[in-house]
């Protein structure tokens, strides 16, 4: 029971998450870090885990401007 609810609550953090991190390495990313609007795709493939992971962390620096 505990290892179903465990499964459910990291799903539920991270289906977001996902969804963000798509958007985020898409677009956000240079909103944060002006220097990230000419990198490669490869660059951005990499920091999709962590957008992914961190997402709540990121959500509250976008709403407050940019970078703190």
């Amino acid at each position: 029971m505990i290892r179903v609810v465990l499964v459910w609550a990291i799903s539920a953090y991270l289906a977001p998450g996902l969804l963000f991190a798509l958007w985020f390495c898409a677009r956000g990313v240079v909103r944060l870090d002006p220097v990230a609007a000419g990198s490669n795709p490869a660059f951005r493939l990499l920091i999709l885990p962590g957008a992914a992971a961190l997402w709540p962390v990121l959500l509250l620096k976008l709403a407050r401007g940019g970078p703190s």
